[in-house]
């Protein structure tokens, strides 16, 4: 197990994808005091117990591959660096399980289970650096889990340390939850380390498709995506993956040099099975996007893009940060979101790609990112106002935001209830009675003073963010590489 508490490393765990200016540091204590990196679950129970024996809060990090904030401080304490524990324990090629320490990212895993014959049903974007236990502790939707499942519907088991330091198992290494009470996999599954840290996670993973094929599909306008995508879902095929990018991304990307289309919108899925099976899905989706008016794509283009698919933000290359806002909508209510984000986008003047990918055969998960320079206090704070209003759109259209983070905890009474949002935080007084574990998120907005900010009032003040926006400059970022590219 090793300790640091140098300054310039501490400095490192004070942020994760979206870096908060330095002024947040008046509300937020964001630098650890220590940072501590186990290797064994026993390393991590031995840091719980010293911090509840010294009070001190205690923050479990991935790879910080997530923009909310979620393993982020906010009242300093010992960061926990988990990516030392990233041991593949066992992989069970008869009973179809991997067991693995919870600091391994998804690649390496996938990459080891490819070697064996074995495939992982369900993985991040950020699956070249994002650990098992952190997407998981974000419950996130990702890569195959519109066919599969997402990864907590694929948990066997999970090893966690409790904030009391008791360790427990939630579920059975083999066989499904059902039938045996509540499904303890769950209550881990998004609770961005709030109520307790994953050590070691039991997979369930498959054998090696036949086949996995990709194939892209253009649309010279974003508004024909959706029907074509509504007849697909009800088609009873069934794509791995289904993502898509708009106009702007693909602009932006060969700004900076990257291979892309001249596109309204490109669509790309990845589909896996037998030959046979992937040859009539293919014909299938050609029928249902071609009469819809899109363009097949060659070959080279749909496996250009499928390789792409980890690396979604590259036009931070512009030196600039990508600030991702997420929302979960129905695809009944996509092109109304759609429409309403251009006209947020237009009011705030910003400018904002979208990205997406379709996360149920109900749901699409859009993700416009705002390039900013992140460092700065009215910058970012103002992406903070177009984050809020996002999810207000979202709201009002049967869906939501993705995550809580730092600054969203008030959006859980949104989601849940009071009721449920209630309950949640009885359980969390209950799991956590010294309040050490990962404080100030999920269930309240908590600052460095040890004092909650109210949710109205942390809502009010991300709506005025907007408004500042509104009567701000219009955002310049990218243009000149833009006008480069139409020269």
């Amino acid at each position: 197990m090793e300790t640091t508490d140098d300054k310039m490393e501490r400095r490192l765990y004070s942020h994760d994808l979206a870096p908060l200016p330095k002024e947040m540091d008046v509300i937020f204590k964001t630098m650890p005091d220590q940072v501590v990196r186990p290797a064994y679950t026993q390393d991590v129970v031995q840091i719980v117990r010293k911090a509840i024996s010294t009070n001190k809060p205690v923050v479990p990090r991935g790879a910080g591959s997530w923009g909310l904030g979620g393993s982020v401080p906010v009242k300093g304490g010992i960061t926990i660096d988990m990516t030392g524990m990233n041991k593949i324990i066992s992989i069970d090629e008869t009973n179809l399980v991997v067991t693995v320490q919870a600091g391994i990212t998804w690649k390496a895993l996938a990459d080891a289970l490819d070697a064996k014959g074995l495939f992982l049903p369900c993985y991040p974007s950020s699956a070249p650096s994002a650990t098992l236990g952190g997407w998981i502790g974000t419950g996130g939707t990702g890569i195959g889990a519109y066919k599969y499942g997402s990864a907590g519907d694929l948990i066997r088991d999970l090893e966690v340390v409790l904030p009391t330091t008791q360790i427990v198992h939630t579920g059975d290494k083999y066989v499904p939850q059902n039938g045996a009470g509540p499904n303890l996999n769950w209550l881990f599954v998004g609770s961005e380390g709030t109520m307790g840290i994953v050590t070691e996670v039991t997979f369930a993973v498959l054998p090696k498709p036949e086949e996995l094929r990709a194939v892209s599909y253009s649309f010279n306008d974003i508004m024909k995506f959706q029907p074509a995508l509504k007849k697909l879902v009800r088609s009873g095929v069934a794509p791995m993956h289904i993502m898509f990018g708009d106009k702007l991304h693909f602009d932006y990307l060969r700004a900076i040099g990257k291979h892309a289309p001249e596109v309204g919108l490109m669509v790309t899925m990845a589909l896996t099975g037998t030959k046979e099976q992937v040859d009539y899905e293919e014909k299938t989706i050609d029928n249902i996007f071609t009469s819809a008016g899109a363009k097949k794509e060659p070959k080279e283009t749909a496996e250009h893009e499928w390789s792409e698919r980890n690396y979604e933000f590259r036009v931070r290359e512009l030196g600039v940060g990508a600030i991702p806002g997420e929302v979960l909508v129905p695809i009944d209510r996509l092109n109304v979101v759609l429409e309403g984000t251009a006209k947020l986008i237009k009011q705030l003047k910003m400018n904002a790609p979208l990205i997406g990918t379709v996360a149920d055969n109900n749901t699409v998960m859009l993700m416009p990112y705002y390039l900013t320079d992140e460092h700065k206090l009215v910058a970012s704070t103002a992406a903070m106002g177009f984050a809020k209003r996002l999810g207000d759109l979202a709201f009002e259209n049967g869906g939501r935001p993705v995550g809580l983070g730092i600054f969203f905890a008030g959006n859980l009474a949104k989601v849940r209830g009071k009721e449920g949002a209630r309950l949640i935080r009885s359980l969390k007084e209950m799991l956590d009675p010294n309040g050490i574990m990962n404080p100030g998120k999920m269930v309240e907005t908590g600052t460095r003073w040890g004092i909650s900010m109210p949710a109205f009032l942390m809502n009010f003040g991300m709506h005025m963010m907007g408004s500042v926006k509104r009567i701000l400059p219009r955002d310049r970022i990218g243009e000149k590489e833009l006008s480069k590219l139409k020269k």
